[in-house]
């Protein structure tokens, strides 16, 4: 466990930041080996398929990050304010709420399958495929919820390497399990959802094993679920607006994904292999933000506003150096990022497409990374509305891309949505985070 609110700031930070971006890489490489392997080893509609869909399940994982990660800032507020008492209460409130969201969001997600892959648009001739591969994911939902419940605990008590060795595992076992299921027994796009699934579940279960054996600060009595309903509140208001943070800001990934649909399966192709290493380049920043929001809300519980303001500037200044390794590696090696999944072979269309979609984005990381580590700061010193606010603008350009400049102009609104937005968040939120400090310092002063 580590103790943020004192010492010193910038290794503790790095030390606990680095764990938190291995495991998110690792988990973004689940999706990552199962499309390149759908690609080389099936065939471009299956690769759109899995493109064409995935934003959904995505949508309803980043529903349950964003719960989850709501908790984890409650509870490193009362680790960093040593109320030991209500530690145990929040963590049992949010045993409870983990419970809820999973079976919440696997029912809606078995229900509304269909009129969802309706609404963004998926075009007929792999809409089958597309269901089969989402439906299978659907089901393992409760893994996922559960295992970045216990992830979620664990780091706002400043253990952020423990959840990273059972994701390792998990991920080793996934990518021996693709071979199995699509390259030897040829299950297709189904074959790439039932080992995510099943390496998800191993990750959950190896969680749950070294809370209960390794973990007594994480038990709780029965007494400890009658949670006051002032730890209910704290819980409910900080989940549901990190939840709906999250949610917007997906949904207009949905919207825009609707639109990118609309463009034919060649360019669904080029975007989803363009996206995939554009998301996995974009891996720091979520770990820069989730460091934030812990370092914060540890600060925040202590009264150490001038420390807050020290961190998250180095968190800031780090995430630019990695921006600009982005930046060379990508337009370095693009081409041969965007081929490593869609083969040397595949149709000049749709290698252009991911290549231009890639190099569009990359130069915008600078603005990207203020944002989401502002946006996690902001819910870690009780600032719920300015980040919601940010997500809003987001889901705006979106909907007006999708609406009215794609049919237009094509396939460069999709390359540059997504930055205009990325500046228009970090000239919002930075600004209001750093007035919020100012108030906090004069306030305890």
């Amino acid at each position: 466990m580590r103790d943020m609110t004192q010492g010193r700031i910038v290794r503790p930070l790095l030390l606990f930041a680095l764990p938190i971006l291995l495991g998110i890489v690792l988990q973004r490489l689940y999706n990552l080996f199962d499309t390149m392997l759908v690609g080389r080893y099936i065939d471009q509609s299956a690769l759109a398929a899995v493109g064409s869909s995935g934003i959904v399940f995505t949508l309803l994982l980043t529903i349950s990050h964003g719960f989850t990660n709501g908790f984890q800032i409650v509870i490193g507020q009362h680790y960093g304010a040593k109320d030991e008492k209500n530690l145990k209460k929040a963590i049992a409130g949010t045993y409870l709420f983990g419970i809820l969201i999973a079976l919440g969001l696997s029912i809606f997600g078995i229900v509304f399958i269909k009129p969802i892959l309706n609404l963004i648009k998926v075009p007929a001739e792999i809409f089958d495929q597309a269901k089969s591969y989402l439906l299978i994911l659907i089901f393992g939902v409760v893994f996922t919820v559960s295992y970045n419940m216990f992830s979620g605990i664990l780091r706002a008590l400043g253990d952020s390497l423990m959840p990273l060795i059972f994701l390792i595992i998990s991920v080793v076992l996934n990518i021996i399990l693709d071979f199995v299921f699509i390259v030897g027994l040829k299950l297709g796009v189904k074959g790439a959802a039932i080992a995510t699934v099943i390496a998800q579940a191993v990750s959950s279960l190896l969680c749950l094993f070294f809370v209960i054996f390794f973990r007594p600060e994480m038990h709780v009595k029965l007494s400890d679920f009658k949670v006051p309903k002032e730890i209910i509140r704290q819980l409910f208001s900080q989940g549901v607006a990190m939840a709906l943070m999250f949610t917007v800001v997906d949904i207009g990934s949905v919207v825009l994904q609707a639109g990118i649909n609309s463009l034919g399966k060649e360019l669904i192709a080029g975007f989803t292999a363009g996206r995939k290493y554009l998301e996995l380049m974009m891996l720091p920043g979520g770990a820069f933000a989730t460091s934030a929001g812990t370092f914060v809300s540890q600060n925040y519980g202590a009264k150490e506003y001038s420390r807050i303001k020290r961190g998250i500037k180095y968190l800031i200044l780090i995430s630019w150096a990695w921006a600009t390794l982005s930046c060379i590696v990508t337009y370095s090696f693009g081409y041969y990022l965007v081929t490593s999944i869609t083969g040397t072979g595949a149709d000049v269309k749709i290698i252009n497409a991911g290549l231009q979609y890639l190099k569009a984005g990359v130069p915008f990381y600078y603005s990207l990374y203020v944002l989401v580590i502002i946006r996690s700061s902001l819910q870690g010193i009780n600032q719920k509305k300015l980040p919601l606010v940010a997500s809003g603008i987001e889901l705006l350009v979106k909907i007006t891309a999708t609406g009215w400049l794609i049919p237009k102009l094509g396939f460069i609104v999709i390359c540059f949505a997504e930055p205009v937005i990325w500046v228009l968040g970090m000239l919002w939120v930075a600004p209001a985070f750093y007035l919020s400090l100012k108030k906090l310092s004069e306030r305890k002063d």
